[in-house]
Formats: C-alpha cells, structure tokens, sequence
C-alpha cells in the first residue's frame, strides 16, 4: 500500500509540476501577446491621430489657398469665389459652408452645401474665430476654433483667414462638419473590427462601434489637436477581431505542456517500475543484514542490560556484585579500605504517586547525573532499587574520606529540580560502610550499609549515617514494624477514635477529634508516634490518609443521621500530608460521598506547620480555602511570625496546646501565654480550643476567661464510635464515660 502510495504521490507531484509550467508559460505568452495587441490598438490610433492632422492641414491649405486666389483675383471677389465654390464642396466632402465677412464681421457672402441653409442674421463679432482674427490679423496661416453660431452644429469648427482686395480686408471662412470629417476618416483609416468613438468635452461626438463588452479592458485613449481644437480618441476591438490578433503560441503551449506532462507521467510510471524492480533484488541482502546486525545488537543489549540499569545506564545489583567480588578480594590481600554508600531518594515513591511516573523517571535520570559529576571518576556508581544509588570508594582513610563524599553527593542532589511546570526538592539519606567492619565479606558489608542507611533516614532529611555494629538490631525491627504495618492495612487493623469536644456551658459535644489507633492481633493497641514517621517515608502515608478521611466522613454522617447535626469532625495531618496532590480531592470526594457540609470537617495542625504552609505552600492553603474546610491550628504561644502568616490565611479556629493546660493557672508564665491566645482567637473572631483538660482548675479558669470549649480526659476520654455514640445526645456532666479499651 505504501509502495502504491508512493507512486501515486510521485504521478501527482509529476502532473501538478508539468501542469503549471503549462499554465505559466501559457500565461506568459498571453500576457506578451496581450501586450503586442496593445501596442497594435496604441500604433493604430496613432494613424488616426496622423491621418486626422493631414486632413486638416488639407482644409487649412484649402482655406489659405482660396484666400491668395481671391486677393489676385481684384475687386470681384464673389463671382471668383462663386466659380470655385462648386469645386471646394466637391473635393472637400466635409466642408458645409464658405462665408465671406468684412472687417466689423458683416456676412458679404455665403455659400452651402444643398442640404443646408443660409445662416440666419446675427452678431457673428464675439465668436472665438472673430476674436482670434482681429488679435492676429497679420498671421500667414489659416486660424481654426469651434464653429459656434456658424453651424447648427457646436462640434464644428471653422477655419478662417484674412485677405485683402483694393477696397478693404475681408475675412475667409470654411466651415466643416466634423462629424463627417471623423467619418471619412475612419472609414478610409479603419480596417474592419475596429470600434471608434470620438468625445468632445466628455460628451460622443462620433460613434463607430456595436458593442462595448471588450471596452473596459482593450480600451486605447488618444487626444486629438488641431489648433485650439481638442477630441479625444477611443478606440477597442470586436470580439473577432481580438481573436484574429491573437496568435496560435498561446494553444501550441498549452496544448504541448499537456503532452509533455502526459510523458512525464509515463515517464515516472516507467521510473517507478525499474527503482521498484532493483529495490526487490536487493531487497534480500538488506533483510539479511538488517537480521545480522539486530541480532549482534541484541546480543549486546542483552550482556548490557544483564549488568546495568536501562533508564540511568548505570551498573545495576549485578553489575556492582560483580564489581565488589573481585575488589573485595583484593582490598583484603592488599589490606586496603573499601567503602560502601547507600544512597536512597527520599519519598520518591510519593513523588511517583503524585507527579506521575514519568516525572519520577526524570528526577532519577537527573539526580544520577549530579552524582556522576560530583564523585570522583575513581568512584563506581551503581543504581540498585527504584530510588536507591550505591558509590563504591576505595580510599586508604578509615572513613574521613567516605563522610566527605557523603556529604559531596548530599551537596549535589540538594538544589531544586525544574521538571514541565514543577519545582521538586528532593532529599537523600546516605548509609556508609566499611569494608573492614564487615571483614571484607559482601553479604556483611551490603547489610552493615543498610543499616546505617535506616539510621540516616530516622535522622529525618538528608540524613548521613556511619555503621555501627548495635544498627544491625535496628534494622531488623525496622523492617518487621513496616512489613506488620502493610498486613494492618490491608487487614484493617487500623481504626478511629474518637475524643468530643465539650461546649462547657451545656456540657454538650460540640464536635469530635479523630485519632488513629494502630490495634494488633494481641489486642495491643499503638499510638501513632510510633508508627506514623515509618509511613511518612513509604507510600503507606497515602493509603493511612485516604482511611482517616473515609472512616471519619462515614461516621459523622451516622451520628448526622441519628439527630445529633450540629456535630464537627476534627483529624490531624501532618505537613507530609498536607503537601500531598490528592489531599484535595479525597477530601472533596469523601464529604460529596457523605453528604456532609464542608464546614462540618475541620483539619488541625501545628503551629510549625501552619508556618509552613504560609510561606511555601500557598496553592495548599487556596484549596482547602475553595473546598470550604475549617482549619484549626494548635499553639504554644503568639509569635510575630504567627501574626504574619494570619494576614495571608486566617484559620477559624485556635486550640491551646496540652504543654499549657497542663500548668495553669498554677504557672504564671503559662497562664499569660494561654490568656495571650484567647484574647488573639477573640480579636480575630475565631473558635478558641483548650485541649487536655484533667483539673476543674483549669475549667474554672476557661470559663473566667470566654474560653468554652475544652476536651481532656476529665470531660471525656478517646472512645471508639459505639461507645461515644452512646453518651452524645445528652450532656456530659455526671457522667462516667466508659473507658476505652485502648
């Protein structure tokens, strides 16, 4: 099909080139002949020009010769003139009148044509001719000017010159029917297939012509000058005669580019065949070297990818084995040092999740990179997990120089990545090992480097960790907590309590908090502390977001149901799930899912936080704005920075911190801290929370000072749904709220 194609395209192409040379060069010739029939229209009406001079040159030589004839002639002058008059209107055709006028311009004698009549008696004095005879009575020649009141006719004219006889001077004058005069001239000068008009003062004083459809176009303008007279000379073909004035050029190109394109296309046809016909013998050959060559490609792919990673390019866990077993070998015979640093991205696969995988491939294929221009070349870098890099360093220091580089890579992988529209900061935890610390033995000294890289990463970001033997145990525990972490989810051994908030003037529930409990098989039950920072750096933080919001939405819309309304759902995120993409959204999703407004859901989190998000994290803060959530911030005081970050994001509402409540209103320092934030949370119209309340004391002293709500365990400890559901729809003063099972 494509070979067909091919072919079709190259006909085409062919026809389209050969047609319009065609057509270019017919219209050239055209437009050369257009031009010839031009000159020929311009080179003809010239004649006309010429030819109409000489024929009034001719009435002019008429009028001066009668004139020198009638001064010889003597005193009787009409019957001279009477004699030659029959002579003047036989060989002049156009001449209508001979006149005779003495000086003051009385008519002495006047002779005409059979058809016309005398001129009646009038003042002839002020004409144009009477004018220009007395002003140059002594010119030679004869004088012509427009006949005006000597011709019925204004388009004549009249030619005129004085003579004298022994009595007096008299004046000459002939006048000519000009319509005739154009007539006889175009008659005699035009051939057929000419139309003519002739204008006088824009106004046709003579037409020739049948048709003005080639007017516009072929249309030649001449002036016409006889003395101080002025035609204007039009002059276009008919529609024959433009044909004939056309050559046959035109139509033997035409019609010979048409023939030569139909060779071409025969031509190309031909072409095609014999190029398709070589391309099939030699068809063959290159299958077989292309087969030869792929399979010399592939075997070289194969022995590459078998040792090294496909999307860095970098030695993968079978190339740097094979590298550590030889060297190994001989750093423990030559006694020198060897170190091993695990080099892990932090968070990656949050990144993944986030920003898709292809930005994730990217920001491995950049931080490999950086650590490639950043080691030494006596370095050997391997990439041996999808966030994971391994530098192998031999060095006759003990560690100092291991740390060095350590800390070089951390250096390098630091600066901020700009990948499509996004500005990633990425961080790194590095591990280090000594090869004598695992007496030079591989497995050892791989599992002495993770370890110290579990320590690095519990130093929270850019962590750089040295092995020490006591990691070894730390590592271990690690991995059980995460491995029991991932079977908790999936066995749902993860659950909510809940903790109500009581407004002290009913003693009524005016919301819950929810807090994750991490309940084993045993029926022990974990505090988040413990595990929460192990899911912060898994992808385990996502899963553990989306079942608070989910668990809690559901309940609230229970308690909802069974009449208790004016209830809010309090949770806790840290800034690590604050920052996530999809918090938004599973938000949006699970309180449309619920039916629940979004006010009725509240988000509490630290002052560190809240700090954070105000300063970096505008486009967070925006959302939860949209999304129409409450936001509440825990706080140990009232700081200048605090201040600022209001202006830009007011939360609705402030909780005390327990390391407050706890003091007062024993502690003076305390208590002016706490009387401090709830006169901020007063001031700025905001809900205002204490939190861990045990003593009435400290009821007595919220109370004192407006501050209404308030959860501790005196009022109510954490509870799980079934029991706190049971204590809602009625205060909480006097009652023994059942203890949790926590």
């Amino acid at each position: 099909m494509q070979v067909r194609w091919r072919l079709v395209r190259r006909l085409l192409l062919i026809f389209f080139i050969g047609c319009v040379l065609t057509l270019v060069s017919t219209r050239f010739i055209l437009l050369a002949e257009e031009q010839t029939i031009r000159q020929r229209l311009s080179d003809d009406s010239r004649q006309v020009e010429h030819q109409l001079r000489q024929m009034m040159l001719n009435y002019a030589f008429a009028t001066e010769w009668t004139a020198r004839s009638l001064e010889v002639g003597g005193i009787d002058y009409a019957k001279q003139l009477s004699d030659e008059a029959a002579s003047l209107f036989l060989y002049y055709p156009s001449l209508q009148r001979i006149l005779v006028f003495d000086t003051d311009f009385n008519k002495q004698f006047e002779r005409f044509r059979d058809a016309e009549q005398a001129l009646p008696a009038q003042d002839f004095s002020t004409s144009i001719i009477a004018e220009n005879l007395r002003q140059e009575p002594a010119l030679p020649h004869a004088q012509s000017a427009p006949a005006q009141n000597f011709s019925e006719n204004p388009a004549d004219i009249v030619i005129a010159l004085p003579f004298n006889t022994a009595e007096q001077t008299h004046y000459l004058l002939l006048v000519v029917n000009i319509h005739k005069l154009f007539d006889q001239l175009i008659r005699q000068q035009i051939t057929e297939g000419y139309q003519v008009a002739v204008k006088l003062n824009e106004q046709t004083i003579y037409r020739f012509a049948g048709t003005d459809d080639l007017r516009d176009k072929w249309l030649i303008e001449r002036p016409l000058v006889f003395a101080i007279n002025t035609w204007e000379l039009e002059l276009w073909p008919t529609a024959a005669k433009l044909a004939d004035m056309y050559s046959a050029s035109a139509k033997l190109v035409f019609f010979g580019g048409l023939i030569l394109t139909a060779g071409g296309l025969v031509l190309g046809w031909r072409s095609h065949r014999l190029h398709k016909a070589v391309k099939e013998h030699h068809q063959e050959v290159k299958q077989l070297r292309k087969r030869l060559k792929n399979m010399h490609a592939t075997e070289a792919q194969l022995v590459f990818l078998s040792d090294h990673d496909a999307q860095t390019e970098l030695p993968n866990k079978n190339g740097l084995a094979h590298h550590l077993e030889g060297l190994l070998e001989r750093c423990a015979t030559e006694q020198k040092n060897l170190s091993l640093l695990i080099i892990s991205i932090d968070s990656l696969a949050e990144l993944n999740h986030a920003l898709g995988h292809p930005v994730g491939d990217e920001i491995i294929q950049r931080i490999a990179q950086r650590i490639n221009k950043a080691v030494p070349a006596s370095v050997f870098l391997a990439r041996t997990n999808i966030d994971t890099f391994v530098a192998v360093n031999t060095t006759e220091d003990w560690g100092h120089l291991a740390l060095d580089l350590a800390r070089t890579i951390r250096e390098a992988i630091r600066p901020q990545l700009f990948i499509d529209e996004h500005e990633i900061y990425c961080s790194t935890s590095i591990g280090i090992a000594l090869a004598k610390d695992a007496n030079y033995q591989l497995e050892t000294l791989l599992h002495n480097a993770d370890a110290a890289h579990y320590k690095a990463k519990q130093q929270g970001f850019f962590g750089i960790e040295q092995y020490q033997p006591e990691q070894r145990y730390a590592l271990g525990e690690r991995r059980e907590r995460l491995h029991a972490l991932r079977i908790a989810l999936d066995k749902q051994e993860l659950e909510l309590s809940y903790q109500p908030i009581i407004q002290l003037r009913n003693q009524r529930a005016e919301g819950v908090e929810g807090l994750i409990r991490w309940r084993t098989k045993t029926g022990q039950v974990i505090e988040p502390q413990q595990f929460l920072h192990l899911m912060e750096q898994t992808g385990l933080i996502f899963s553990l977001t989306e079942f608070a919001i989910r668990t809690a939405c559901q309940q609230l819309k229970q308690w909802h149901s069974e009449g208790i309304e004016q209830l809010t759902m309090s949770l806790n995120f840290s800034l690590r799930q604050l920052t996530m993409p999809e918090l938004p959204q599973l938000l949006e999703q699970h309180i449309k899912r619920a039916q629940l407004a979004p006010e009725h859901l509240q988000l509490d989190i630290n002052e560190a936080v809240f700090l954070q998000l105000c300063q970096h994290h505008h486009s967070t803060l925006d959302c939860f704005k949209k999304l129409g959530v409450r936001l509440c911030v825990n706080l140990l005081g009232v700081s200048h920075q605090l201040l600022q970050a209001m202006e830009r994001c007011t939360p609705q509402a402030f909780k005390i911190a327990p390391e407050l409540i706890a003091e007062i209103p024993n502690d003076v320092v305390q208590t002016e801290l706490v009387e401090s934030i709830i006169r901020l949370a007063q001031n700025s119209h905001c809900q205002v929370i204490a939190v861990a309340v045990e003593h009435q004391q400290q009821i007595d002293f919220l109370k004192q000072r407006n501050c209404y709500l308030a959860q501790g365990n005196l009022l109510a400890p954490p509870l799980t749904a079934a029991q706190l559901g049971r204590l809602l729809s009625a205060p909480f003063v006097g009652q023994q709220p059942p203890s949790a099972s926590l």
